[in-house]
């Protein structure tokens, strides 16, 4: 597709750690009736976390509908912010947000969603002009992110969750590997760019990969769907893991929390989480809606004059579009 042969001047890592809340919702999900017996043993893995109690989240929220924006919010349908990123010694001191993420507990519908927010959007970050959508992590942490989300698409989030890269490696390692089918033009991208890693033991076709393997897998955007090709990847090995997961006894679901959760910050408390965990339980579902913005047809690609490359979206298509696909509102035209 036209669209997604954007090239890119930068080669940063990739960490696609966005994966975190998935596998919560994914635990939480395969051990249905047998929550109970397990939730003293998560409860002790939630205080493993990282835990921000400012309340930035509230206070954001505050500001925002205080200068009258336009902010949808709905008791039936939760969204957590999900920020995948280097993670420094406190949840206060940002670093390089890579991946961002909405997840969603749509008890209305009963459903679990997925938004996926491309990092290159150029966007108005407030209080510093328009820029790349993940620019907004390194210049002002979780606040600022969230407040580019409320000012750009108006979407409300009850907390968020900060995941390290270790993460990633540290679950699929504890789950002794997930299978991903490579294909050759992937595996020779991977082959040319790694030289002295378990990277090189890879081939063609289906693999059970380690940790770093499919951390690599994650990190690739050099073939010709670039950074889309990158989410499409990462998409893939959350079906993969979760697949992993719905064939793991008990203890494996402990022993995964328990290897994720330290490199997790998040401002959720446990009695929030496992509220969450349960509504999810209730629900009875195991798919999980995905959505990316931006939508095809709403974008170009568009140079700077520093050179960086860019997505120009169409804000109100996207905007419409994100709220349509969370909340599920249908267009006014489209309404009878």
């Amino acid at each position: 597709m036209e669209n997604e042969k954007m090239s890119v001047n930068k080669k940063k890592k990739k960490k696609g750690l966005w994966i975190f809340l998935c596998i919560m919702f994914v635990i939480s999900i395969v051990a249905g009736n047998r929550a109970a017996a397990l939730n003293h043993s998560i409860q002790s893995a939630f205080n493993l976390m990282d835990r921000d109690e400012s309340n930035v989240i509230a206070s954001v929220e505050d500001e925002l509908l205080a200068s009258g924006a336009d902010i949808e919010k709905s008791d039936e349908i939760i969204n957590i912010l999900l920020v995948g990123a280097d993670k420094r010694s406190t949840w206060k001191e940002a670093g390089r947000s890579d991946s961002c993420m909405i997840a969603t507990i749509d008890k209305k519908h009963g459903k679990l969603k997925l938004t996926s927010l491309m990092r290159d959007m150029y966007v108005d970050i407030p209080g510093y002009g328009k820029d790349k959508f993940n620019a907004a992590y390194s210049i002002g942490g979780i606040e600022l992110v969230y407040k580019t989300i409320l000012n750009n698409f108006g979407i409300a989030v009850e907390g968020y969750a900060i995941v390290d890269f270790a993460a990633f490696r540290n679950v699929i390692n504890t789950l002794g590997g997930v299978e991903i089918n490579l294909t050759d033009d992937e595996h020779r991208i991977l082959m040319n760019r790694y030289h002295r890693t378990s990277v090189l033991k890879l081939k063609p076709g289906v693999n059970n990969m380690n940790g770093t393997q499919a951390l690599a897998y994650c990190r690739l955007r050099q073939d010709i769907k670039a950074d889309f090709g990158r989410t499409e990847r990462q998409r893939y090995v959350i079906s993969q893991i979760f697949h992993k997961l719905k064939t793991q006894p008990i203890s494996k679901w402990y022993n995964t929390a328990e290897a994720v959760l330290p490199e997790v910050s998040t401002d959720l408390n446990n009695d929030a989480i496992m509220g969450y965990m349960k509504d999810v339980i209730f629900m009875g579902t195991t798919e999980i809606n995905q959505f990316r913005i931006p939508i095809d047809g709403s974008y170009s690609n568009l140079t700077l004059s520093n050179g960086q490359q860019v997505l120009n979206i169409d804000l109100d298509m996207n905007r419409k579009a994100i709220k349509e696909f969370i909340y599920e509102k249908k267009p006014k035209n489209n309404q009878e």
